[in-house]
C-alpha cells in the first residue's frame, strides 16, 4: 500500500519495509474526530480504507483511500490547523512525529519529496492557510494540517 502513496512511490523496496515497521495501525468509526484544530500534532496518518474530511478554516477537504495527511504540522513542528473527522469507518496507519523526523534524517531524497508535497498542498489550500504557516515560522502563531 505504501509503495503506491506518491510520497513513498520513489522508494526501494527495503526503504519501504523500514517505514512500515514504523507504522501503527488504528480504525476510526463514522462521524469519529481523529484531530482537533490547535491540538499538538504528534502523527500522520496514511489512509488504508476509508474517508476522512478535513475541516481547515477556510474550508473542507476529503481524503480516501491511498491518500496521507499529517506531515504539514509534523513537519514545521507546529499545532493542527484542520479538524478531522471520518465520513466512515476509516482504516489508517499511523506515524509518530518522532519516527517522522528520524526518518527525514535518515532518507534525504523523502525529505526533498516531503517537503514538495507539503508545500504544493499549501499553495493548493489557499491563502489563509500560508498565511497562518508563516505565523507559525515567526512564532505567532503555531498551526498545520
Amino acid at each position: 500500500m505504501l509503495a503506491r502513496v506518491p510520497l513513498f512511490s520513489h522508494l526501494s523496496a527495503t526503504e519501504i519495509a523500514d517505514i512500515m515497521r514504523l507504522l501503527r495501525a488504528q480504525t476510526i468509526e463514522a462521524g469519529e474526530v481523529l484531530v482537533r484544530r490547535g491540538d499538538v500534532a504528534s502523527s500522520m496518518y496514511f489512509i488504508t480504507a476509508g474517508e476522512v474530511e478535513i475541516e481547515l478554516s477556510n474550508r473542507r477537504i476529503r481524503l480516501s483511500d491511498g491518500t496521507f495527511f499529517g506531515e504539514i504540522a509534523l513537519l514545521h513542528r507546529a499545532n493542527r490547523s484542520g479538524t478531522v473527522t471520518a465520513k466512515r469507518k476509516t482504516r489508517l496507519l499511523v506515524l509518530d512525529a518522532q519516527d517522522f523526523h528520524a526518518l527525514l534524517q535518515r532518507v534525504p531524497g523523502l525529505a526533498a519529496h516531503v517537503h514538495k508535497t507539503a508545500k504544493a498542498r499549501l499553495a493548493e489550500s489557499g491563502d489563509i492557510a500560508i498565511a497562518e504557516l508563516a505565523q507559525a515560522a515567526h512564532g505567532d502563531q503555531p498551526v498545520a494540517e
